[in-house]
């Protein structure tokens, strides 16, 4: 069959879209460039970079649901990076050997507007109000968080297992929040202790991430019976020093990372048979594949298409059982996920002490009642701005799981953080904004012309120091998996089963990251058709193809024209595949093939924050009234300083379809390959 090929324009968006880790990271975090950090021992300067963007970083070091792995580039060449775990080791080893003025390593930044003028309200103290609070100090502004725990983690502390998420690895990243202008409230009940009515008249404005701890129930018979208890309530009771028991078997309906918590939790409180039920298929559940390995690892028992239809309760009104009902899958609900079917006749039952609801939870609206426009049967009726978080409420706004449902942490730390600007852009619109442009910059890195330097390739002029090196042998370093605790060893609640990596493990697996800021680009009327480029590239990802195989829509200047070749060639590189070695571009005879590093720098709050910078030193050192400051890069007009050409009549610049393409004319049609 013909193999046609896609023709897209490239520039500045599709450079940044091609750092999938970066993109797919809901706070937009310079992995990239804290992986290459870590790989030169720079240690600290990694750790200032991966925390930048996220205020939770030492939390996500740990539970971060991870969205960058999967979107990870090495996975087409063997697995993707363990981007968590490195942050996880920068954490650890930023804590335990850095001081600053002999204090604890994170201190606040100063606040960069002087005294607060304006008072903001968050009741909630988990990840997005934190995330949030932290922002909004940044800005100037006096924050008071409130939350009815005694200590501030929302979610994490309260539902996330020490085993998993240590509670010092929590303070870290609180500490690093708490300033003159944020005071934390604990053990204060907004709706007991202060009402809403009460914020909102002492507050400019109040946000509202309380998270979701209600839980939700099925409504089938039996339900109320005795040991049958919410997962959320069981992890809470369980690590926050209340009495908790479980019996010899546990049944856990579910197919979360709640329900692997609270199947994890049972087995170290002495169940013996813990079974983890799940409606609909291991295919559906949300679950990654390491976190539902070691669940297994530690014995549990997965049972998959079957729902629970009657809790079963012995004489004295204390669970004994579950019958279930096995199923089908049908066609995909409102999740998009395929919906469960029960099968007629298939019923079967689970002997069981203990059932835990694993179910999802909801959030509470009890205390926002002070107010006619939050006294709604469904909270999903309350009209919440998308953009601003705004209610209809006046200086109300409302963000994080309280207003999307359960969401993953980063998520809620994105969340927070642009509730925090939509609320600075209300109460200050001037305070809110930033005076630095975003601007994008590429370095063209070319074959080195001197003798001893040949096989190199460098940067041009004033950025001649920015190379393109890649460890020796990056391409075959095997992912580090994550040291762990045996099963005998984990018996222990607080016990942490992640050991973390010794510095080796996270120095080589940094070293595997195939740094997708840098991109191939071919100059067409350099390029001879030779085919050195094809015969060298290990991973067969260049590929010369005839013009008439290549597809566009006409938007993209020139391409129409080249079509109109009688014998004409397209260089096209599979983008998905390329493992940046540049062997192509030391190969090219006429220096046609160059190698481009893409650089932008974008507004953060406060400070000018690298989103993908051409220079991995430059990253804190720009903050804007903050405790360090260097040069800055110069400005360049985005468009100008793209970098970026198009296709056109003369064959120069580079489409793209699952990788990116150069049109060349030439007679020599043999070298289509």
């Amino acid at each position: 069959m013909r193999e046609l090929y896609q023709v897209v324009e490239v520039g500045p968006a599709w450079y940044q879209d091609n750092i999938p880790c970066q993109e797919a990271c809901p706070v937009k975090t310079n992995c990239r460039g804290y992986l290459n950090l870590a790989a030169a021992g720079e240690f600290e300067k990694a750790w200032e970079l991966a925390l930048d963007p996220n205020p939770m970083a030492s939390i996500c070091g740990s539970v971060c649901a991870a969205p960058c792995e999967t979107a990870c580039r090495r996975k087409e060449v063997d697995k993707p990076l363990s981007i968590r775990y490195v942050k996880k080791f920068l954490s650890d080893w930023t804590h335990e050997n850095v001081t600053v003025d002999g204090k604890a390593y994170r201190q606040p930044a100063p606040p960069i507007y002087g005294p607060p003028a304006k008072k903001v309200a968050v009741v909630g103290a988990g990840c997005s109000g934190l995330s949030a609070a932290s922002d909004l100090a940044k800005l100037g502004f006096g924050v008071t968080v409130y939350d009815a725990l005694d200590q501030a983690g929302g979610t994490t502390l309260a539902g996330v297992p020490p085993f998993r998420l240590p509670r010092e690895v929590i303070d870290r990243d609180v500490a690093g929040i708490v300033n003159e202008n944020v005071e934390l409230k604990m053990s204060t009940y907004v709706g007991r202790d202060i009402t809403m009515r009460e914020l909102h008249e002492r507050f400019d404005a109040v946000l509202v991430t309380a998270g979701c701890f209600e839980p939700t129930y099925i409504g089938i018979p039996g339900e109320d019976s005795q040991g049958v208890m919410a997962g959320i309530v069981f992890l809470e009771r369980a690590y926050r020093g209340r009495p908790v028991e479980v019996g010899k078997r546990v049944v856990v309906l579910g197919g979360g990372y709640t329900a692997m918590d609270c199947s994890s939790t049972s087995w170290r409180l002495g169940a013996e048979d813990v079974y983890v039920v799940y409606r609909r298929s291991r295919d559906e559940m949300v679950v990654d594949e390491e976190e539902l390995g070691e669940t297994a690892r530690e014995g549990m028992e997965f049972v998959y298409l079957a729902s629970p239809v009657e809790v079963l309760a012995d004489a004295s009104g204390h669970v004994r059982g579950v019958k279930f009902v096995r199923n089908r899958l049908g066609n995909p609900d409102a999740s998009g996920r395929r919906a469960p079917e029960p099968i007629e006749g298939s019923e079967f039952e689970i002997p069981c002490e203990t059932v835990l609801l694993a179910l999802g939870q909801a959030p509470d609206r009890t205390f926002m009642a002070d107010f006619e426009q939050f006294r709604v049967k469904r909270w999903r009726d309350v009209k919440v701005d998308p953009e601003t978080f705004q209610t209809e409420v006046e200086s109300i706004f409302i963000a994080g799981d309280y207003r999307t449902g359960p969401t993953t942490i980063i998520e809620a730390v994105a969340e927070g953080r642009s509730a925090a600007q939509q609320i600075a852009r209300y109460l200050d619109p001037i305070a809110a904004s930033v005076d630095v442009p975003e601007y994008h910059e590429i370095v063209t890195l070319r074959r080195s012309s001197t003798p001893d330097n040949m096989g190199q390739i460098a940067g041009e002029g004033p950025l001649a120091r920015i190379y393109h090196n890649m460890s020796v042998d990056y391409d075959r370093i095997p992912r580090q998996e994550m040291p762990k605790l045996t099963k005998g060893e984990r018996r222990g609640l607080f016990l942490e089963v992640n050991r973390g990596y010794e510095t080796a493990q996270a120095v080589a697996e940094s070293d595997r990251c195939l740094k997708c800021n840098f991109n191939i680009e071919i100059i067409g009327e350099l390029c001879i058709i030779c085919g050195g480029c094809v015969d060298v590239c290990p991973m067969d990802v260049i590929h010369l193809v005839d013009m008439a195989d290549i597809v566009d829509d006409g938007s993209i200047p020139g391409v129409a024209e080249a079509k109109k070749w009688e014998q004409g060639v397209a260089f096209f590189l599979d983008e998905t595949a390329c493992i940046r070695c540049a062997l192509c571009v030391i190969r090219c005879p006429t220096d046609a093939i160059t190698m481009n590093r893409y650089g932008a720098v974008t507004p953060s709050v406060g400070r000018v924050l690298p989103k993908e910078s051409i220079d991995d030193e430059i990253h804190l050192d720009l903050t804007v009234g903050g405790r360090k400051s260097i040069r800055p890069l110069p400005m360049y007009d985005p468009v100008v300083a793209s970098g970026y050409k198009q296709l056109n009549g003369n064959g120069n610049g580079h489409p793209h379809t699952n990788g990116k393409g150069t049109a060349v004319e030439s007679s020599e049609a043999a070298h289509t390959h």
